[in-house]
């Protein structure tokens, strides 16, 4: 080693010469720099240790079919499901509720029809992991009379992200919807949505963490945790070609894993097209089983800690999302989305390296 000259950031950058020509901004006009250095900070840990939460969809129209889907799933790895339709409780006929993670993704009525389904199985309420992800408090004082433990309401980013909504004002918007429901001391939980950029949705995840953590102390309260989900993002996902969404779908879990997601969705790689069928919803699964089983991520808590760029993307986001969410709480009135935010359109695929031929397409037969 001793026969290499000693390298340093100032040499280095007098071989790189223009240093702006290798920086850039994100669409929150973060300006990120080419090197950074090692940072302390802040630590965003999960406050429970363990594998997060592999969600899949419970989402076809059919109640049997469901259940079919359902049951393959959880038998191959999933861990909890994601209910976004009307309730049929044939969907969770032979589901050890018990012993997986429920979402509701459908409002109310969901809400309420599972809430009677439960009652009339042999179970305490209280022992089950459900996610309610209602928008007001209209239920909640019967769930919990009905002995559930929540979170009921759900702060929800993919809203906004769908919508065009850049990282900060995704962040500013679910703490807004955070702040409303600790005004009204019920349990709330998170959802962001975690695109192809890697590092962007690590920091992002990290930092809802470490804003949540400051408005409880701005509001002199005790530190209490956040459950926090993420879902591969919507507005990422294409049509054409949708076998490179399996690209997408694994560095958007790779980033939420390491920026400590509770659970994740992965929307299979061909649900622009139908109702994704059985290979799609494996690829879904095993997306996160591999990179939970095979490349633990899960193992380290909080892995990016440290590293300069992570924490310096971490902490420019934080502080516009607080920024715009200071603007909310003033005026009442979210941010104006842009939905032609670049990076709403996916291209490998889609503009450029376009198939001659378009594959089979892998959804249901007859959706």
């Amino acid at each position: 080693m001793t026969d290499f000259s000693q390298a340093t950031e100032a040499s280095w950058r007098h071989r790189v010469g223009n240093i702006e020509r290798l920086a850039s901004r994100t669409a929150d006009g973060i300006h990120l720099e080419p090197l950074y250095q090692q940072v302390m900070a802040p630590r965003s840990d999960r406050v429970e240790y363990g594998p997060w939460y592999i969600l899949q969809r419970v989402d076809h129209a059919d109640a049997s079919r469901a259940n079919q889907q359902a049951l393959d799933d959880l038998q191959n790895g999933a861990t909890g499901l994601a209910i976004v339709r009307d309730f049929d409780a044939r969907m969770l006929q032979g589901v050890a509720l018990h012993a997986v993670h429920i979402r509701l993704e459908s409002g109310p009525a969901l809400a309420r029809a599972f809430a009677s389904h439960v009652a009339k199985q042999p179970i305490d309420p209280a022992r089950l992991h459900v996610s309610f992800g209602l928008k007001d408090t209209g239920l909640v004082k019967d769930l919990q009379s009905q002995g559930f433990t929540g979170p009921y309401l759900e702060a929800d980013g993919r809203v906004f992200h769908d919508r065009g909504a850049t990282e900060a004002e995704e962040l500013a918007a679910v703490l807004s919807e955070l702040v409303r429901a600790l005004r009204q001391n019920v349990s709330t939980s998170a959802t962001l949505a975690a695109n192809q950029d890697i590092f962007l949705t690590l920091s992002k995840f990290r930092a809802l963490r470490l804003l949540w953590a400051r408005v409880l102390e701005a509001s002199g309260m005790l530190q209490q945790a956040l459950q926090v989900h993420g879902e591969t993002s919507w507005r990422m996902m294409a049509t054409l070609d949708p076998h490179t969404n399996l690209l997408r779908a694994t560095t958007a879990v790779f980033g939420a894993g390491l920026g400590g997601v509770d659970s994740i969705t992965v929307l299979p790689f061909s649900i622009r097209q139908g109702v994704p069928n059985a290979f799609a919803r494996r690829m879904a699964r095993n997306t996160q089983l591999v990179l939970q089983e095979e490349s633990q991520l899960w193992r380290v808590a909080d892995a990016a800690s440290g590293s300069g760029y992570v924490e310096s993307l971490t902490a420019a986001l934080c502080e516009k999302a607080w920024g715009l969410f200071q603007d909310i709480e003033r005026t009442g009135q979210l941010p104006a989305f842009d939905a032609s935010n670049p990076t709403s359109d996916p291209i490998v695929g889609t503009k450029i390296h376009q198939l001659s031929k378009e594959f089979a397409a892998a959804v249901e037969v007859g959706s």
